[in-house]
């Protein structure tokens, strides 16, 4: 990378305005996603429709109010097996805030709302290249920060609306970090109550600014040349603000409880240390290789390989660090530290929910640095004749999966982002022609096992976005991906057994109830005008369930679904007796 080509692009302030330039390009598709998932949720609270939560707490998805959520239970579109007790709260008043500005401004014009996030990804880079331009002004500086601004695991972080709080929470808290080592290395006063001021902007953001918290302890630890004293003092104002947001965050109930899916790292420690052991190197792998950290949702024999994945990609990565670590400056190694270590430590907080390439968002500020150093290290020992056919190997895939992989990413997403839209389009379509609208609002809908479980979780949000009228109850039986069997046991009940596996145990079901809080053989829930009966259960979760109804099976009151044709259906149950394969 010594070549006239390299020396024009990849020095500052040019490599920022072609970053800025990659980054727009890529992430210009994502403003065609539109609405989706928690979007849909959040479209309806704006329009005034009983949800959990508010305009200003859009993100309360569970807990604050028990007879709301009887309620949300009973009447859907949350399963029967939802915890009552259950806590999915997060207080990120400013990212709901401006939620509340797009639809004031745009209404339900999804393409403004997606301009907005976009510059929130550019406000992004811009100011992670300021960071950088600071830190590490050279070639290394340069190509960490293309290398972020490529990087296609962002794709989801900008292109769904409701993910949008992590760059509201990473923005102002970066800007935060920046006057800190304003504060620490430039010796300004006046920097420090902008650090304190810019990291409480980014807590309101979002729970995303704590891993830019973990950047600052990670420079008072090994970044500045003070003593410990000195860096005790100087850690202490920011210490402060993140124990009082800790503190507000508990006595307010925000968090988590019940889920299997989002764990409490303040609440319940040590199921966290425990989840955190297999989910920070999942997100390990897609920061360093970018192996999608989505496959999580695919099962236990899919993490044992993620989990594998992300311990090899950091041990490759170690070992190519430490064979460039000679030709670094020892400035240039100071930095690279505790960039090195803020990464690692922000991998932390978003380990409280099951991986996603989402997540990596703040990670990627020292990872991009991490990966920079190697290739630019690679790229001058190869021009000096130094070969290392080891390293050589190494660099050259961390060079394919960063330049060529990453940016790919950004066109596969979103293409299959939008397919998957067409898909949830068409589903809906056909849905209205099963539904009698006039018919509807005093009829309960009783879903069969579906293979879109986006469907059965958001079917009456989306419903209701598209105008049509709310039924009496939304009945989700199962999320399992498992083949289910249906026995007809009596006029106004059946079973649903599972062929092989438990109810309850992948992603999608866990995150209403943890293992934690099992159903065990013999537990009933009861609710409207339905009971629900655990048959057979052993110590890995129930296998048969009971249903039982208020009214025969065939009373017009109930509308049962399943899937067939690529499409939900309605479904006449069998006669008694009968037994039937979904």
């Amino acid at each position: 990378m010594d070549t006239p080509s390299r020396g024009r692009w990849l020095t500052f302030p040019r490599v920022l305005w072609l970053s800025l330039l990659a980054a727009l390009v890529l992430s210009l598709p994502t403003v065609w996603l539109g609405f989706f998932s928690d979007d849909f949720g959040h479209l309806l609270i704006l329009e005034g429709q009983p949800a959990m939560g508010s305009r200003y707490d859009l993100f309360r998805f569970a807990g604050g109010d028990l007879e709301r959520m009887r309620r949300i239970i009973n009447e859907g579109p949350y399963p029967w097996w939802t915890l009552p007790e259950l806590r999915l709260a997060f207080w990120r008043p400013l990212s709901s805030a401006l939620t509340v500005m797009d639809y004031n401004l745009f209404g339900r014009n999804a393409v403004a709302w997606h301009l907005h996030s976009l510059a929130w990804y550019l406000g992004t880079v811009a100011l992670l290249g300021t960071l950088l331009r600071r830190l590490l002004p050279g070639t290394i500086g340069a190509l960490a920060l293309f290398l972020f601004a490529i990087n296609g695991a962002h794709c989801m972080t900008v292109g769904w609306l409701a993910n949008r709080n992590a760059m509201v929470a990473a923005v102002p808290a970066l800007f935060g970090l920046w006057m800190h080592l304003e504060w620490r290395e430039a010796r300004r006063p006046w920097a420090l109550p902008l650090s304190l001021g810019g990291l409480a902007v980014g807590l309101l953001g979002g729970e995303s600014a704590m891993g830019v918290f973990a950047y600052v302890l990670a420079y008072e630890l090994l970044g500045d040349r003070g003593g410990v004293k000195e860096r005790l003092r100087a850690i202490a104002p920011a210490a402060l603000l993140g124990l009082a947001y800790l503190v507000m965050y508990k006595l307010r109930e925000f968090g988590a409880y019940g889920s299997g899916s989002y764990l409490d790292p303040v609440g319940e420690p040590g199921r966290f240390l425990v989840g955190a052991m297999a989910r920070v190197p999942t997100l390990l792998g897609g920061l360093l290789l970018h192996v999608p950290p989505e496959l999580w949702v695919a099962g236990p024999p899919f993490r044992a390989v993620l989990v594998g994945v992300g311990l090899l990609g950091l041990g490759l990565l170690t070992l190519l660090l430490r064979a460039a670590w000679p030709s670094l400056t020892e400035d240039e190694r100071r930095h690279c530290r505790w960039l090195f270590l803020g990464s690692a430590l922000a991998l932390l907080p978003v380990a409280s929910v099951f991986p996603a390439s989402r997540l990596l968002l703040v990670p990627g500020f020292g990872g991009a640095v991490a990966v920079a150093v190697v290739l630019v290290s690679a790229w001058r020992s190869r021009a000096r004749g130094e070969r290392s056919r080891g390293v050589a190997v190494g660099a050259g895939v961390l060079a394919f999966t960063h330049l060529v992989v990453a940016p790919l990413l950004w066109l596969l997403m979103t293409f299959g982002l939008l397919q998957a839209g067409k898909q949830t389009e068409s589903i809906l379509q056909t849905l209205e022609q099963e539904l009698d609208y006039q018919r509807l609002p005093g009829q309960r809908v009783v879903l069969f096992p579906i293979p879109n479980p986006a469907i059965g979780l958001y079917g009456p949000m989306m419903m209701g976005a598209r105008g049509m009228p709310k039924p009496l109850a939304w009945r989700q039986l199962s999320l399992s991906s498992e083949p289910h069997a249906f026995t007809r046991t009596g006029p106004a009940s059946f079973e649903l057994s599972l062929t092989r596996g438990h109810f309850f145990t992948n992603e999608f079901e866990i995150v209403f109830r943890g293992r934690s809080h099992p159903l065990p053989k013999g537990a009933r829930v009861a609710l409207t005008g339905m009971t629900v009966t655990v048959l057979d259960a052993d110590d890995e979760g129930p296998t048969r369930l009971g249903f039982t109804f208020d009214k025969p099976l065939e009373d017009s009151s109930f509308v049962f679904l399943h899937w067939k044709d690529d499409a939900l259906r309605r479904f006449t149950p069998p006669p008694v007796g009968e037994r039937l394969l979904l």
